[in-house]
């Protein structure tokens, strides 16, 4: 039994193990409602009233229950709860009955331990009679629980956001951690924050140019209508966090796009005016920015408030360190690799090589001496072998030593050309190399040897139906002739050579330099292409220093 007397009170209640954590506010209740000397039936149905309210966790769930709660302690016909966020927007409101065109009003702010989130509003009391000191008394009283139980479902409410972005976060970072930074990884990114955030659309936007950023993947129904878009760095809202790597948000994405830059506003208007609150988060973990997440809510929707950008802008941060983090592992690997190839082409060189020079050595000595010819024969064969084969190492050699992603190579390119071709004819073309290409063809002369290359290899394939073929490629010693030799045992040349396009392309690369391509058919059959150009520049080089 509750006693409402002046003696009693918190110390005289025996604790009960058994009791709800909400306790505290049940006896400050009794003492307020003893204070206020409020019945002992309005008591019972205050304190029922705040049991109701505080066993929910759902926002929506108690603005409602605590409305009608008040409606019933003190008879009015309407009332309302609305509640406010942290920077004052209303976030969720709850009212039940209409609202009367008169009559007395009571009004009561909802805080808990000083921070107000709302005001609880009644009005027209049931016989048109005014509110009294104990409908204020008991208000005031629920007011308090409400707010006790909004800051519980607040605090609810976000740590299951906050638990929905660490699914998010760890889902993505460990596609991203694989290295899959590709077009499906960038949309898994966009789709999570999406989700995550009761969006309408998310994107993600990165550098095109040192001017522009390009939406390369998107989420959400208004996804093609953004994607591949660019927008300009420096007179965007997106530019903006990019070069300063600061998350913001914004309550309407339209009108602040339009403040920004009218020609951005009018390039994205079929999509941007149906979007509101919106989050901008760096992809950024160090100096160098990666991109920009955008997460945008349909027009009209909840603003986002600090909580949601701290949550999105730590979502990106988080996969733009996934990001790196594979890179960093790419890049050891591909050291490595780089480190292996060196010491392979060390040895190769080194030691086989050498090798190989000794062996032929010591064969050649051989055939000084009084031996059968055929024996000659047959050795002197051996050392061709032997010198053939130095040559497939040294070519191996230059292959194994080639920088991925450097600078144009002659010898990388037509590397790449023979295994092209490979792919088609199901054997791998001979190719020698002989002298400095790499140092002293230029770089247009250079595109159109690798293209002849590409087209005699092509003909090879469409037509000759060979089972061998050998490239050569020279420069000489004095570096003033490139010359490039194609030679097959296939079908032989076409019977109409001029009308073929893909031969005429020949000749005319080799005259475009004041050189030749001739097609030959050899006396034990197949084709000869043989395609060569002065190398001007080397030639004026040296025509200058003799004389």
């Amino acid at each position: 039994m509750l006693r409402t007397g002046a003696g009693s009170g918190r110390g005289e209640t025996s604790p009960d193990p058994d009791a709800p954590a909400q306790s505290p506010l049940i006896h400050d209740l009794i003492d307020l409602a003893a204070a206020a000397k409020v019945s002992r039936e309005r008591v019972r149905h205050l304190l029922d009233a705040v049991v109701s309210v505080g066993s929910d966790l759902s926002l929506q769930n108690v603005t409602r229950r605590v409305v009608a709660a008040a409606r019933e302690l003190t008879g009015a016909r309407y009332g309302v709860l609305r509640v406010i966020g942290q920077d004052g927007e209303l976030i969720e409101s709850g009212s039940v009955g209409a609202e009367p065109p008169s009559g007395s009003v009571l009004a009561v702010p909802v805080r808990s331990r000083g921070t107000v989130f709302g005001q609880l509003r009644l009005s027209g009391k049931i016989g048109g009679l005014p509110f009294t000191q104990e409908d204020e008394d008991v208000v005031g009283a629920l007011a308090a629980a409400a707010g006790l139980a909004i800051e519980n479902a607040r605090l609810y409410e976000g740590s299951h956001r906050r638990e929905a972005w660490l699914r998010a976060t760890t889902e993505v970072t460990a596609l991203l951690r694989t290295g899959a930074e590709d077009l499906s990884a960038l949309r898994l990114l966009a789709r999570r924050a999406r989700e995550t955030a009761a969006g309408a659309l998310a994107m993600v936007a990165v550098p095109d140019s040192h001017k522009d950023l390009r939406i390369q993947a998107g989420d959400g129904e208004l996804r093609e209508k953004f994607e591949g878009q660019l927008i300009p760095i420096v007179a965007s809202l997106a530019g903006d966090v990019f070069s300063t790597g600061r998350a913001r948000r914004i309550d309407q994405l339209g009108d602040a796009v339009f403040a920004r830059s009218a020609q951005t506003y009018d390039r994205l208007s079929l999509g941007i005016s149906k979007l509101g609150p919106t989050v901008f988060a760096p992809l950024r973990t160090g100096p160098h920015p990666r991109g920009v997440l955008i997460v945008a809510r349909p027009l009209g929707s909840v603003p986002f408030d600090d909580d949601d950008v701290r949550m999105v802008d730590g979502y990106a941060s988080q996969a733009a360190l996934a990001m790196e983090s594979a890179e960093v592992v790419h890049d050891r690997q591909r050291l490595a690799l780089f480190e292996e190839r060196d010491r392979i082409a060390r040895d190769l060189h080194d030691l086989v090589i050498q090798r190989l020079f000794a062996i032929g050595i010591g064969i050649q000595a051989l055939t000084r001496g009084p031996i059968d010819e055929a024996l000659g024969e047959r050795l002197a064969g051996h050392v061709a072998d032997i010198d053939q084969t130095i040559r497939e190492i040294r070519r191996s050699i230059f292959s194994l030593q080639e920088p991925a992603n450097g600078a144009y190579s002659p010898r990388a390119d037509i590397l790449r050309a023979i295994s092209d071709a490979a792919a088609s004819l199901g054997y791998e073309p001979t190719v020698r190399m002989e002298g400095p290409l790499d140092s002293v063809v230029p770089p247009e002369i250079h595109l159109d040897l690798v293209a002849t290359l590409r087209e005699a290899l092509s003909n090879v394939v469409r037509h000759a139906r060979a089972t061998r073929v050998q490239a050569t490629v020279t420069v000489d010693r004095a570096a003033t002739q490139l010359e490039l030799l194609v030679q097959d045992d296939g079908a032989g040349l076409p019977v109409e050579l001029d009308h073929r396009s893909g031969l005429a392309n020949m000749v005319q690369r080799a005259r475009r330099w004041c050189g030749d391509c001739v097609f030959e058919t050899p006396p034990r059959g197949g084709t000869r292409v043989s395609w060569s150009v002065p190398l001007p520049r080397h030639a004026t080089a040296a025509e200058e220093a003799a004389t």
